[in-house]
Protein backbone atom coordinates (compact mmCIF):
# COMPACT_ATOMS: atom_id res chain seq x y z
CA UNK A 1 0.00 0.00 0.00
CA UNK A 2 1.43 3.68 -1.26
CA UNK A 3 1.37 6.38 1.80
CA UNK A 4 2.28 9.95 2.02
CA UNK A 5 5.28 10.56 3.29
CA UNK A 6 6.44 6.66 2.91
CA UNK A 7 9.55 8.00 4.62
CA UNK A 8 7.61 7.64 8.14
CA UNK A 9 8.42 5.03 10.56
CA UNK A 10 4.59 5.46 11.49
CA UNK A 11 3.41 3.04 8.74
CA UNK A 12 4.45 0.37 10.21
CA UNK A 13 4.50 0.72 13.33
CA UNK A 14 2.52 -0.94 16.37
CA UNK A 15 1.45 2.37 17.65
CA UNK A 16 -0.65 3.08 14.06
CA UNK A 17 -1.71 -0.08 14.32
CA UNK A 18 -3.21 0.95 17.92
CA UNK A 19 -4.56 3.85 16.63
CA UNK A 20 -6.32 1.92 14.21
CA UNK A 21 -7.76 -0.64 16.93
CA UNK A 22 -9.29 2.01 18.64
CA UNK A 23 -10.56 3.83 16.19
CA UNK A 24 -12.22 0.28 15.01
CA UNK A 25 -13.84 -0.14 18.89
CA UNK A 26 -15.31 3.60 18.58
CA UNK A 27 -16.82 2.62 15.58
CA UNK A 28 -18.43 -0.68 16.81
CA UNK A 29 -19.61 1.23 19.33
CA UNK A 30 -21.35 3.64 17.45
CA UNK A 31 -19.43 6.79 17.99
CA UNK A 32 -18.47 8.49 15.06
CA UNK A 33 -14.97 10.11 14.46
CA UNK A 34 -13.98 12.87 12.79
CA UNK A 35 -12.82 13.53 10.06
CA UNK A 36 -14.03 10.08 7.93
CA UNK A 37 -11.35 7.44 7.78
CA UNK A 38 -10.31 8.32 4.57
CA UNK A 39 -9.33 11.49 5.20
CA UNK A 40 -7.55 10.83 8.38
CA UNK A 41 -4.02 11.70 6.37
CA UNK A 42 -5.28 14.17 3.83
CA UNK A 43 -2.91 16.91 5.38
CA UNK A 44 0.36 14.32 4.28
CA UNK A 45 -0.96 14.39 0.54
CA UNK A 46 -1.56 17.37 -0.07
CA UNK A 47 1.71 18.54 1.32
CA UNK A 48 4.93 16.33 0.66
CA UNK A 49 7.75 16.36 3.12
CA UNK A 50 10.12 17.48 -0.17
CA UNK A 51 7.64 20.33 -1.19
CA UNK A 52 7.33 21.77 2.64
CA UNK A 53 8.39 24.54 4.21
CA UNK A 54 5.87 25.78 6.35
CA UNK A 55 4.44 23.78 9.09
CA UNK A 56 1.18 25.12 10.93
CA UNK A 57 0.54 22.36 13.57
CA UNK A 58 -2.92 22.94 15.61
CA UNK A 59 -5.01 20.51 18.60
CA UNK A 60 -7.32 18.47 16.61
CA UNK A 61 -9.93 18.62 14.09
CA UNK A 62 -13.46 20.50 14.20
CA UNK A 63 -15.54 18.04 16.58
CA UNK A 64 -18.94 19.25 14.34
CA UNK A 65 -19.55 15.66 11.64
CA UNK A 66 -18.86 17.40 8.41
CA UNK A 67 -16.29 19.88 9.05
CA UNK A 68 -13.22 18.01 9.36
CA UNK A 69 -11.52 17.48 6.18
CA UNK A 70 -8.33 16.04 7.08
CA UNK A 71 -6.39 19.33 6.82
CA UNK A 72 -6.20 20.89 9.77
CA UNK A 73 -8.81 24.38 10.32
CA UNK A 74 -9.78 23.76 6.85
CA UNK A 75 -13.51 23.15 6.01
CA UNK A 76 -15.33 21.86 3.06
CA UNK A 77 -15.50 24.22 0.33
CA UNK A 78 -19.42 24.18 -0.07
CA UNK A 79 -19.73 25.25 3.60
CA UNK A 80 -20.76 29.35 3.27
CA UNK A 81 -19.66 31.64 5.62
CA UNK A 82 -22.69 31.58 8.14
CA UNK A 83 -21.53 28.14 9.15
CA UNK A 84 -17.84 28.73 9.76
CA UNK A 85 -16.54 27.09 12.79
CA UNK A 86 -15.12 30.43 15.02
CA UNK A 87 -11.54 29.20 15.25
CA UNK A 88 -11.72 29.66 11.17
CA UNK A 89 -13.25 32.78 11.41
CA UNK A 90 -10.51 34.13 13.98
CA UNK A 91 -7.57 32.72 11.53
CA UNK A 92 -9.89 34.66 8.42
CA UNK A 93 -9.76 37.74 10.25
CA UNK A 94 -6.52 38.08 11.20
CA UNK A 95 -5.41 37.30 7.58
CA UNK A 96 -7.42 40.33 6.72
CA UNK A 97 -6.01 42.67 9.54
CA UNK A 98 -2.41 40.95 8.86
CA UNK A 99 -2.49 41.32 4.91
CA UNK A 100 -5.38 43.44 3.91
CA UNK A 101 -7.14 40.71 2.05
CA UNK A 102 -10.71 40.60 0.97
CA UNK A 103 -12.18 37.53 2.89
CA UNK A 104 -12.93 34.52 0.93
CA UNK A 105 -16.67 33.00 0.95
CA UNK A 106 -15.29 29.58 1.38
CA UNK A 107 -12.80 27.75 4.39
CA UNK A 108 -10.72 25.59 2.15
CA UNK A 109 -7.29 25.72 2.41
CA UNK A 110 -5.64 24.12 0.00
CA UNK A 111 -4.42 26.78 -2.01
CA UNK A 112 -2.00 27.34 1.09
CA UNK A 113 -1.22 23.69 1.07
CA UNK A 114 0.02 23.47 -2.70
CA UNK A 115 2.25 26.30 -1.65
CA UNK A 116 4.35 24.13 0.94
CA UNK A 117 2.37 24.74 3.58
CA UNK A 118 1.48 21.68 5.93
CA UNK A 119 -1.99 22.35 8.07
CA UNK A 120 -1.49 19.64 10.64
CA UNK A 121 -3.41 18.47 14.03
CA UNK A 122 -1.36 17.18 16.71
CA UNK A 123 -4.15 14.89 17.20
CA UNK A 124 -5.05 14.02 13.92
CA UNK A 125 -9.01 12.16 14.98
CA UNK A 126 -11.49 13.40 17.28
CA UNK A 127 -15.11 12.21 18.67
CA UNK A 128 -18.29 14.24 18.01
CA UNK A 129 -18.89 16.96 19.89
CA UNK A 130 -16.12 16.01 21.87
CA UNK A 131 -12.84 18.09 21.95
CA UNK A 132 -9.68 16.60 22.79
CA UNK A 133 -11.23 12.75 22.95
CA UNK A 134 -8.70 10.99 21.25
CA UNK A 135 -5.76 12.41 23.21
CA UNK A 136 -4.12 9.40 22.43
CA UNK A 137 0.05 8.95 23.59
CA UNK A 138 -0.19 7.08 20.43
CA UNK A 139 -0.60 10.27 18.35
CA UNK A 140 2.47 12.09 19.83
CA UNK A 141 5.07 9.09 18.06
CA UNK A 142 3.54 10.29 14.67
CA UNK A 143 3.27 14.05 14.74
CA UNK A 144 6.80 13.90 16.87
CA UNK A 145 7.93 12.03 14.20
CA UNK A 146 7.10 14.42 11.41
CA UNK A 147 8.19 17.24 13.20
CA UNK A 148 11.91 16.01 13.71
CA UNK A 149 11.81 15.51 9.49
CA UNK A 150 11.03 18.65 9.04
CA UNK A 151 12.94 20.42 11.51
CA UNK A 152 15.98 18.33 9.69
CA UNK A 153 14.93 19.61 6.34
CA UNK A 154 14.87 22.96 8.23
CA UNK A 155 10.77 24.73 7.79
CA UNK A 156 9.07 27.72 9.43
CA UNK A 157 7.10 26.39 12.27
CA UNK A 158 3.84 27.76 13.81
CA UNK A 159 2.93 26.13 16.95
CA UNK A 160 -0.96 27.33 17.84
CA UNK A 161 -1.85 26.40 21.38
CA UNK A 162 -0.39 24.64 24.16
CA UNK A 163 -1.42 20.79 22.10
CA UNK A 164 0.53 21.91 19.39
CA UNK A 165 3.33 23.45 21.44
CA UNK A 166 4.30 20.03 23.00
CA UNK A 167 6.41 19.84 20.02
CA UNK A 168 8.53 22.68 20.47
CA UNK A 169 11.31 20.71 21.92
CA UNK A 170 11.60 18.53 18.85
CA UNK A 171 12.72 21.47 16.40
CA UNK A 172 16.45 22.41 16.03
CA UNK A 173 16.74 26.27 15.60
CA UNK A 174 19.83 25.41 13.93
CA UNK A 175 17.87 25.33 10.25
CA UNK A 176 14.26 25.88 11.63
CA UNK A 177 12.50 28.60 13.05
CA UNK A 178 9.42 28.68 15.08
CA UNK A 179 6.29 31.13 15.56
CA UNK A 180 4.19 30.30 18.54
CA UNK A 181 0.65 31.35 20.16
CA UNK A 182 -2.07 30.94 21.49
CA UNK A 183 -4.77 28.22 19.64
CA UNK A 184 -7.36 30.68 16.98
CA UNK A 185 -10.15 30.03 19.45
CA UNK A 186 -12.10 32.66 21.65
CA UNK A 187 -10.80 30.64 24.81
CA UNK A 188 -6.96 30.33 23.28
CA UNK A 189 -7.14 34.07 22.55
CA UNK A 190 -8.66 34.82 26.07
CA UNK A 191 -6.42 32.98 28.12
CA UNK A 192 -3.29 32.29 25.94
CA UNK A 193 -0.19 34.06 26.59
CA UNK A 194 0.73 34.99 23.12
CA UNK A 195 -3.05 35.55 21.70
CA UNK A 196 -3.21 35.00 17.99
CA UNK A 197 -4.96 37.26 17.31
CA UNK A 198 -3.01 40.52 16.52
CA UNK A 199 0.11 37.91 16.34
CA UNK A 200 0.34 39.18 12.34
CA UNK A 201 1.24 35.02 11.88
CA UNK A 202 1.01 35.05 8.21
CA UNK A 203 3.61 38.24 7.44
CA UNK A 204 5.51 36.61 10.16
CA UNK A 205 6.09 33.35 9.11
CA UNK A 206 6.94 35.05 5.57
CA UNK A 207 9.30 36.89 7.22
CA UNK A 208 10.70 33.70 8.53
CA UNK A 209 10.56 32.14 4.93
CA UNK A 210 12.74 35.17 3.33
CA UNK A 211 15.47 34.51 5.90
CA UNK A 212 15.86 30.72 5.71
CA UNK A 213 16.26 32.02 1.63
CA UNK A 214 12.60 30.67 1.47
CA UNK A 215 9.68 31.99 -1.21
CA UNK A 216 6.81 33.43 0.80
CA UNK A 217 3.26 32.28 0.43
CA UNK A 218 0.62 33.93 -1.09
CA UNK A 219 -1.94 33.46 1.77
CA UNK A 220 -4.78 35.12 -0.79
CA UNK A 221 -7.95 32.98 -0.37
CA UNK A 222 -10.57 34.49 -2.03
CA UNK A 223 -12.40 33.54 -5.51
CA UNK A 224 -13.62 35.90 -8.29
CA UNK A 225 -15.51 38.30 -8.15
CA UNK A 226 -13.76 39.65 -5.32
CA UNK A 227 -15.83 39.97 -2.10
CA UNK A 228 -15.53 42.99 0.30
CA UNK A 229 -16.37 42.87 3.65
CA UNK A 230 -15.65 42.63 7.60
CA UNK A 231 -16.19 39.13 8.94
CA UNK A 232 -17.74 39.38 12.35
CA UNK A 233 -15.37 37.72 14.74
CA UNK A 234 -16.52 36.29 17.91
CA UNK A 235 -15.95 37.87 20.91
CA UNK A 236 -12.33 36.99 22.39
CA UNK A 237 -11.22 39.77 25.17
CA UNK A 238 -8.23 40.63 25.80
CA UNK A 239 -6.62 43.25 23.82
CA UNK A 240 -7.06 45.30 20.81
CA UNK A 241 -6.15 44.26 17.38
CA UNK A 242 -3.06 46.21 16.46
CA UNK A 243 -2.53 47.76 13.07
CA UNK A 244 -2.29 46.62 9.72
CA UNK A 245 1.36 46.01 8.57
CA UNK A 246 3.18 44.03 6.08
CA UNK A 247 6.07 41.53 5.65
CA UNK A 248 8.28 44.57 4.67
CA UNK A 249 7.67 45.97 8.21
CA UNK A 250 8.70 43.46 10.48
CA UNK A 251 11.04 45.48 12.15
CA UNK A 252 9.45 45.15 15.99
CA UNK A 253 9.72 41.36 16.12
CA UNK A 254 10.08 40.10 19.27
CA UNK A 255 12.38 37.69 20.51
CA UNK A 256 11.92 34.84 23.33
CA UNK A 257 14.31 35.34 26.03
CA UNK A 258 16.05 31.45 25.38
CA UNK A 259 16.17 31.89 21.61
CA UNK A 260 17.21 34.12 18.98
CA UNK A 261 15.28 32.00 16.37
CA UNK A 262 11.67 31.83 17.83
CA UNK A 263 8.63 34.87 17.79
CA UNK A 264 5.65 35.10 19.90
CA UNK A 265 4.40 38.42 19.56
CA UNK A 266 5.00 41.68 17.84
CA UNK A 267 5.81 44.73 19.42
CA UNK A 268 6.04 48.63 18.37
Amino acid sequence: MTHPWPELKWWNSGERQVVEEKIDDLKRAGIVCNPKRSLLYKALSATSLRDCKVAIIGQDPYPTPGMATGIAFSIPKDVGPARFPQTLRLILGELQSDLHYDLPDHGDLQRWTSQGVLLWNAIPSVQSGRPLSNDWEEWSYLTGEIVERLSEKGVVFAFLGNVAGRYESRVSLERSRIIKTSHPSPRGNKFGKHPFTGSRIFSTINAKLKELGQSPINWELKDEPARKGNLQRPSVGGGAVLPNITGAQLGGLKRTATSPNIYTSLTF
